[in-house]
Parts: C-alpha cells; sequence; structure tokens
C-alpha cells in the first residue's frame, strides 16, 4: 500500500533508512515514480543504487508537482520535514505489501511501515513514523509523530509513545506503558514501566541512565 497518486516522489536521506524506504516503492511495482534522493548537506556519492542523489534545491518550487518522503532513521528528521511542509510540500505514507494492518489502524502521512511489520487493531500512527522490519504493534497503541521503531521490537498493547522517541532493535515494550517523548531505548530492552521524556533508558528492565538532548542524536543512532 504506498499513496503516491502517480506523483513523483523523493525520498529525503541517502542511508540505510532510505534504502529500506525505496526497497517498499520497488516491491510495489512503483520504481518509476522515485525520482531520486535528497540531501541538505554535501555527500561524496552520486547515486544510490539505480537512483540519483540530488541536493535539496533541485525540488525548490515544485510543491504542487511532487511527494516526499523521509527515509532518515534518526528522529531529528523532525527539523527537515517540519521545514520543507512550512514551504508547502506534503508528503508520502508507503506501507510494504507484506505488513499486517489490522482493522481501525491509523496511519499518519509521512509514515514508513517495513516489511513483516504487524499492527494488530485500533492503533493510532501519528505523521513520519518509522516501523522497521519484523516489529509487532498490538491493540489500543498510539505513536506520535516522528516515532522510530527498530527492527523486530515487540509492543505490547496500549503503550503510547511520545513524539521523537526511538525504540532499539529487539526491544520489548510490556503492555499499558508510556515512553515520554524524545526518549532512547536501547536495542534489546525490556520496558515494563513508564520511562519519562528526554533520556536514554535500557536494560532488562530498562531504566533511565542520563538526560539526552538533540545533540546526542547523532552518537546514538
Amino acid at each position: 500500500m504506498v499513496v503516491q497518486n502517480n506523483k513523483t516522489i523523493y525520498i529525503l536521506g541517502a542511508g540505510s533508512m532510505a534504502k529500506e524506504t525505496y526497497q517498499i516503492y520497488l516491491d510495489a511495482g512503483k520504481k518509476k515514480y522515485v525520482a531520486g534522493f535528497l540531501i541538505n548537506t554535501p555527500s561524496a556519492k552520486e547515486s544510490l543504487w539505480d537512483k540519483k542523489i540530488y541536493q535539496s534545491n533541485v525540488i525548490d518550487n515544485q510543491q504542487n508537482k511532487i511527494l516526499l518522503i523521509a527515509g532518515i532513521g534518526n528522529p531529528v528528521r523532525k527539523y527537515w520535514v517540519e521545514e520543507l511542509k512550512n514551504r508547502g510540500y506534503e508528503f508520502d505514507r508507503a506501507v510494504h505489501e507484506s505488513a499486517t494492518i489490522g482493522y481501525n489502524t491509523k496511519i499518519g502521512p509521512g509514515s514508513i511501515i517495513c516489511a513483516e511489520a504487524t499492527l494488530t487493531c485500533d492503533i493510532i500512527i501519528g505523521s513520519h513514523v518509522i516501523l522497521n522490519n519484523n516489529a509487532t504493534v498490538n491493540h489500543d497503541c498510539v505513536f506520535e509523530n516522528f516515532v522510530t521503531i527498530g527492527p523486530g521490537a515487540n509492543i505490547g498493547g496500549k503503550v503510547t509513545i511520545g513524539e521523537g522517541s526511538f525504540i532499539g532493535i529487539g526491544s520489548i515494550l510490556s503492555h499499558n506503558i508510556k515512553i515520554g517523548a524524545r526518549s532512547f531505548i536501547g536495542a534489546g530492552s525490556v520496558v515494563i514501566s513508564d520511562i519519562p521524556d528526554d533520556v536514554l533508558a535500557y536494560g532488562a528492565p530498562a531504566k533511565p541512565i542520563r538526560k539526552i538532548d538533540k545533540k546526542d542524536w547523532n552518537n546514538l543512532i
């Protein structure tokens, strides 16, 4: 289920998550609609797979002709996405054809659901959320905007995850807990109680280790 209305697509980013995002379009038979990858910093690479890497100004004044999607695993993608939205650009939604999407599950614009992910029922996925390969999400969960869920994470029912938080590879989140905004849950953690905003937490059971802020994210991801 790639929702792109036959418009040209540019994928923000040119790293590993950008490749995962392009794979969704490839598997859906939508390769021809993807023009390439966009970056806003210098790069030695000119292409990624069979698509060109462009500097972000190539899309200037094309708001009505294209759709964007942020293939960037770091939650600080928020700042670039919001700048583009303020300029009038719209975002696609990409759901891999092998993902299982249950009844009354809502997925916001800009979100990416990768291969073999499973969402059961009555789930709200905000905008620009990334749910990686083989992650599972149980009933009545709410993920706020810019949440990132790592591959193979298992999330119980009635879990709320605040804006911009990152759940590491293979983590387990028990039922009825809340993860605050902009927090990072380390890979393989077992979370059985609430985690506050703006912390690094890991372990089994997971516990807050220290406070984090925007400058920490490039070292954490």
